[in-house]
């Protein structure tokens, strides 16, 4: 080998070894001092979480949302929707249960820079866009001692069921498995059946499906539709209540009365909004409520429906007024009271591309000369005979009394329907037979 090529096989070398220095290199992955350790130190019981908090960023509202759920004073409500009360109990154990025996798998560095390929960035930074912010979340105990506080970016592709995290305080980037329960959907931590009752206790029903002109302060349409449940042939039908004037040739359509009952006692809200105290006119008729001088009536401006169960509980619904709000929004109102999205005619004009979801107010009332039950207990000497409708009455008329409802635009329909929707053709009676004679003859068979 002559002394030109050794020269230029060691150039070559030279070459390979610069170019396999400069080569991209995958993110830094492998142990560190801390790497296999539990991610939420001494946290080992998920029934000491009394307080959860998840923050997020919302790229199509281009804002931070911050949702709550936590126990106070023996009940779980959710404080970032005015404190509604939540059906927490299990849904929390499972979301603390998700960062139970944790590790940190995977170390991926500690360089800031690379936060965001991670989707680990603080969604309430103002670095950072759409997935490259995480999500937060923070879980205490019932002394406020942090028991978690990461926050979870994107899942790591190549390690399915793994999630890059981070601890918000530090820059340091790991790998961890997680099997996140943790929903911030309003609806899963509420108590999804709203009015407690069941089909089968219903005995009555009225319906007006009247509308309210605002410009002349006027009820127009009004004509009630009220049925009652007997048997009829040893049969549960519904049947017109007395008094109740018919259109020529109809009854009642049970079946149809019977879906009506079965979407009340079924109904679905999606949003809430506190009543203001005392309530005002103003409040009210901001969602499409309105009430008679006199204050002794309400109206809602698309109608009303009401069921009476067994036990003498009469629950009255009010429709009112559309709204076009979507996500927070949505499910807990503006920040301020009245902060609503304001239904303009521009708005309306898309109506068919949004959801148009309807509040709803609910009043709970008694009506002893109803009440089938029996008594919780024998009263004591000297006082009044108490029905257990009246203890039920009460405790729903409070919990019902703090709220305005958002019900969606599917729960509204199942129940609005058109006044001649609830009838159908009379049964035509049949011919007596003549007197002392043969019944009449039931003509040809069919086909002749």
């Amino acid at each position: 080998m002559n002394r030109t090529t050794i020269i230029m096989v060691v150039l070559a070398l030279g070459s390979m070894g610069l170019a396999w220095n400069m080569r991209p290199l995958p993110p830094q992955t492998g142990s560190f001092e801390d790497t296999g350790t539990a991610l939420s130190e001494g946290f080992t019981d998920p029934t000491l979480a009394t307080a959860l908090e998840v923050v997020t960023w919302d790229d199509k509202e281009a804002k931070v949302v911050r949702f709550a759920v936590e126990q106070k004073q023996g009940r779980w409500v959710i404080p970032s929707h005015n404190d509604y009360p939540a059906d927490g109990t299990e849904r929390m154990g499972k979301a603390a249960a998700s960062f139970i025996d944790v590790k940190k798998d995977i170390y991926y560095g500690d360089n800031a820079a690379e936060h965001g390929q991670y989707g680990v960035i603080d969604p309430t930074s103002e670095d950072g866009k759409g997935d490259e912010r995480g999500k937060h979340v923070t879980i205490k105990d019932a002394a406020g001692k942090i028991l978690v506080d990461v926050i979870v970016g994107k899942e790591i592709a190549e390690k399915q069921g793994y999630f890059y995290i981070r601890h918000p305080e530090e820059k340091r980037v790991y790998g961890a498995r997680l099997e996140l329960d943790i929903s911030t959907n309003f609806t899963d931590w509420i108590e999804k059946d709203l009015l407690k009752v069941k089909r089968d206790e219903i005995v009555a029903m009225l319906y007006d499906p009247y509308t309210v002109d605002e410009e002349l302060g006027k009820v127009t349409g009004t004509n009630p539709i009220r049925a009652n449940l007997g048997k009829v042939d040893g049969r549960d039908e519904w049947s017109a209540a007395e008094g109740m004037e018919l259109p020529d040739g109809k009854i009642v359509d049970t079946a149809k009365v019977r879906q009506m009952v079965t979407a009340i006692a079924s109904i679905k809200i999606v949003g809430v909004r506190p009543r203001p105290k005392p309530l005002t006119l103003q409040a009210l008729q901001s969602k499409g409520f309105f009430v008679t001088p006199d204050g002794k009536r309400l109206f809602g401006n698309e109608g009303e429906a009401r069921i009476v169960t067994n036990d003498g509980v009469v629950f009255s619904l009010y429709f009112g007024e559309i709204t076009y709000d979507s996500g927070l929004a949505l499910t807990a109102g503006g920040e301020v009271e009245g902060e609503e999205t304001p239904v303009t005619p521009e708005l309306d004009a898309e109506k068919d591309e949004k959801t148009a979801n309807r509040y709803m107010f609910v009043e709970v009332a008694y009506d002893p000369s109803i009440d089938k039950g029996e008594q919780p207990e024998p009263p004591e000497e000297g006082e009044a005979p108490k029905l257990r409708g009246q203890d039920r009455a009460k405790q729903l008329g409070g919990r019902f009394g703090e709220w305005f409802y958002v019900i969606s635009d599917i729960s509204y329909k199942q129940i609005h329907k058109e006044r001649t929707d609830l009838f159908k053709n009379a049964p035509v009676p049949k011919d007596p037979p003549a007197p002392g004679g043969a019944p009449p003859s039931p003509g040809p068979p069919p086909g002749m």
